[in-house]
């Protein structure tokens, strides 16, 4: 998709995804180390002195040295810098500024050239050049406040996250500024917050106070407030973890409109085996929270319920409940560690693993983020590379004369004899929106975001599970208020059409014919049953994009299951790695592979868009969320794969930083408050003693060094309680960064909706609404300078242009549009 592209990689361990994302899609990306080699060599997980995070990340690239730590770094490699299309960095703002890397210095120097920086808080503005980890970026963007339990602190993910979300944004913002360079012959700088994109991950959650939701913890839901997603989102993480003999089941008791109905499957499946109380069975779970609102099924009736499903998990196998969720479709998984996922029959059937490089250098590593159809996706094509094992060949075929008419600059072939014109990088393009719940929609509202028409469909026969997910408007649960679904949807416009008649799927199809762009995410098999199979789409219009995302993918013996992105965090790895390693597994904050998928998505219908302006060839693409998922652990499967290692959970503590954890505040407003601090190295570790009036520990010669600070972890912890319990969190924060020390707040709604570096990016948009007056959503995680991304309008109620969509895209009569409402069609 990207063979004539360059892409010079400066980036280190932060940002080293990015350029494997493109490196992926085909680009030719090369990575610039010092001549000692770059710091992301060191990164964990290792063994024997090496870094399979290392090996992950810098495959499919090659490898040049050269001075980084020269004032003028362009200068230094200005053959390179003029022959490269996109230039990745992910240094903080102060480094940049040392090596001659501003962004808008750059893009001056080489105007042609995109700059891609990845930075903890963005490029400007009042935290940018605070100091960062991965914990105190988790606090600071808000899924850390709600990984807890018990009024313990929270816990992030055990292996390093934040800056992975991170990158694959910023090769999304670096394809979006490519594509743009098409209409304006321009390159441009794509400013990347760390922070700014982890909002994505807390599940609407970074809205609740803007759109005054003010329930108190989300974990803990009041009766008054029954979950009828079916996701389990709004659920204790306890509530939804069974022991198993082999380990632990992943199953919420799912109730209500959306998803009771998979509930109904259970108990009858439990009923069947004589394992439940057959009124359990007999019940509608559909209809169980007006019942339990009535007082009709109370509180113990539920405990008893569950009491019978914990019993029956008990003497049951992963394995079995898997065979068993396939067979009578079920939300309930075994959660999976490294050797289940090595192990997956349905990876194996999808030929999801790549084995490259030979003796040391041999890894064994996830291959592609997406299958294509219509065009070579190829896996990993060759190991991460040595210091300087490329810089020869590089330079003879960067310097070289071009040939004509080659490079990114060339004229494209116009899609549909559209005239391009000025303006976003999507814009002409058309998109029609067959997805359902978070994961599908958030590649639709990436793309309306930079001009792309999105249409959304929709139909009240049933309705779109997101819709009763909170945040709700003024805290009001109803299929209009939720904040989550609009800021899914933004920017799209919404048709209310029932699929299941043979004149919606005509409508469809007509659609279709118009658009340039599907997106769906129905089971496996829906699309043929209704007549409208992404390949046969492809066959009629060898132009069209199809993106079926799910949750398995759509092969394999495995393809069939349901379920949210629960699951994939639960099949991918995410589950197991949540969480104190004396416990249960607490588990991710929603749906986590929810939030992986719809990034590497847009990345792939990014570069078939790439590929299609060269090529005038369109492309099937099927995005699986466990794949996605499993992605984001490459490094924990390569190092499975070399020695048997496996991953596991270990609360706040850090394989190199110390010490490294969350630690309680003064209650503020009848809430806990806590505090995310990281010690990065030795040199840090006496200013935090003295910070915190421990000047003893600062001369304890055994804790001089991260292995001595680690053996002693609990004392240390207990020591910086101590300290921060007796302050407010804000003020512990204060005090810390005056220190030098990484720190930040666990951010709750409230304080990410004041946050003064998102409000200088101008994160929160506003945005009128016929029903709310004013909708609140996230805007573009990537900041690009001369073709920003804008959102144009809230997400549609339901049905909202239907006329529009009709009459004006389909040129439908008034006549055909009344029979269609008379039919029912557009329900």
């Amino acid at each position: 998709m990207l063979e004539h592209v360059r892409v010079l990689d400066l980036s280190d361990e932060r940002g080293l995804l990015c350029g494997r994302l493109l490196a992926d899609l085909g680009a030719d990306v090369v990575q610039v180390e010092p001549a000692g080699g770059s710091t992301a060599r060191a990164h964990p997980p290792l063994s024997g002195g090496r870094s399979f995070y290392w090996d992950a990340y810098a495959a499919n690239k090659r490898g040049v040295s050269a001075d980084l730590d020269s004032p003028d770094v362009p200068a230094t490699l200005a053959d390179l810098f003029a022959a490269a299309d996109i230039l990745i960095t992910s240094q903080p703002p102060g480094r940049l500024r040392a090596q001659g890397l501003e962004p808008e210095r750059v893009v001056r120097a080489f105007p042609h050239l995109v700059h891609t920086a990845i930075t903890p808080f963005g490029l400007t503005g009042p935290k940018s050049d605070r100091p960062d980890s991965d914990l105190v970026l988790w606090a600071a963007g808000g899924p850390l406040d709600p990984h807890r339990e018990d009024g313990r602190p929270p816990v992030r993910i055990s292996v390093p996250q934040a800056y992975l979300h991170a990158a694959a944004d910023a090769a999304g913002g670096a394809l979006l500024a490519h594509l743009a360079r098409r209409r304006t012959g321009r390159g441009q700088v794509v400013d990347v917050s760390v922070q700014a994109c982890l909002g994505l991950t807390t599940l609407g959650r970074a809205l609740a106070h803007a759109v005054g939701d003010e329930s108190p913890e989300w974990q803990r839901v009041p009766t008054a407030r029954t979950d009828q997603s079916g996701s389990g989102a709004a659920t204790t993480s306890a509530m939804k973890k069974w022991r198993c003999r082999d380990g632990v089941i992943e199953f919420h008791l799912a109730m209500g409109p959306a998803s009771g109905g998979f509930t109904n499957n259970f108990f009858a499946w439990l009923n069947e085996r004589g394992a439940c109380d057959p009124r359990f069975a007999a019940w509608d779970w559909r209809l169980v929270p007006g019942r339990i609102e009535s007082g009709e099924i109370t509180p113990d009736d539920i405990a008893a319920a569950r009491a019978d499903v914990s019993a029956f998990f008990a003497g049951t196998t992963k394995a079995e409940v898997l065979d068993a969720a396939l067979e009578h479709r079920l939300l309930c998984v075994g959660i999976a560690d490294m050797a289940d996922i090595a192990a997956s029959p349905q990876l194996a059937f999808r030929d999801y693993w790549s084995e490259v490089g030979e003796g040391p250098r041999a890894t064994t590593l996830p291959g592609c983020f997406a299958q294509v159809s219509g065009s070579p996706f190829p896996n990993v094509r060759r190991s991460a590379p040595l210091p300087g094992e490329h810089d020869a060949e590089v330079r003879a075929e960067w310097t070289a004369p071009a040939e004509p008419g080659a490079g990114a600059g060339a004229p494209a072939p116009r899609h549909r004899d559209r005239e391009p014109r000025p303006g976003p990088p999507l814009a002409g393009l058309r998109v029609l929106d067959l997805s359902w719940v978070v994961a599908g929609p958030l590649i639709g509202r990436a793309l309306a975001d930079f001009g792309a028409e999105v249409v959304r469909v929709e139909s009240t026969r049933r309705i779109e599970t997101s819709r009763f997910m909170p945040p709700f408007y003024r805290g009001v649960p109803g299929p209009e208020n939720s904040a989550l679904f609009g800021n899914s949807n933004a920017g799209k416009y919404g048709l209310s059409l029932d699929l299941g008649t043979e004149e919606g799927r005509e409508v469809a199809l007509d659609l279709i014919a118009r658009s340039d762009i599907v997106i769906e995410a129905f089971s496996p098999g829906r699309m043929a049953r209704w007549g409208l199979a992404p390949r046969d789409l492809l066959d009629h219009d060898p132009r069209l994009i199809v993106v079926s995302s799910s949750l398995m993918g759509q092969t394999g013996p495995h393809a069939g299951l349901a379920g949210f992105g629960s699951t994939g965090a639960s099949l991918s790895g995410f589950q197991n790695l949540v969480g104190r390693p004396d416990d249960l597994p607490f588990g991710t904050f929603g749906p986590y592979t929810d939030y992986v998928g719809p990034r590497l998505a847009l990345v792939a219908v990014l570069g078939a868009l790439e590929q299609r302006e060269r090529s005038g060839r369109g492309c099937v693409l099927d995005v699986s969320q466990v794949e996605s998922g499993i992605y984001f652990l490459s490094p924990y499967c390569a190092q499975y794969a070399a020695d048997g290692t496996i991953a596991r959970r270990r609360g706040n503590a850090d394989e190199v930083f110390a010490p490294h954890g969350v630690y309680p505040c003064l209650a503020e407003g009848g809430r806990d408050r806590f505090v995310a601090v990281a010690v990065r190295d030795d040199a840090e570790w006496p200013r935090l003693a003295r910070a915190v009036g421990r000047t003893d520990l600062a001369a304890d010669p055994d804790l001089a060094d991260a292995a001595g600070r680690r053996a002693r972890q609990a004392e240390l912890d207990a020591a910086l309680s101590a300290w921060t319990g007796m302050r407010k969190a804000d003020e512990a924060e204060a005090l810390l960064l005056a220190a030098g020390i990484a720190a930040h707040v666990s951010a709750s709604s409230a304080d990410l909706a004041d946050d003064p570096a998102l409000r200088h990016r101008g994160h929160f948009v506003r945005l009128p609404h016929p029903l709310h007056g004013e909708a609140v959503v996230e805007g573009p995680r990537a900041l690009l300078s001369d073709t920003p991304g804008v959102v144009r309008r809230a997400a549609p109620v339901l049905g909202q242009d239907n006329e529009y969509v009709l009459r004006e895209l389909l040129g439908y009569s008034a006549r055909r549009i009344e029979r269609l409402t008379e039919r029912k069609v557009l329900t």
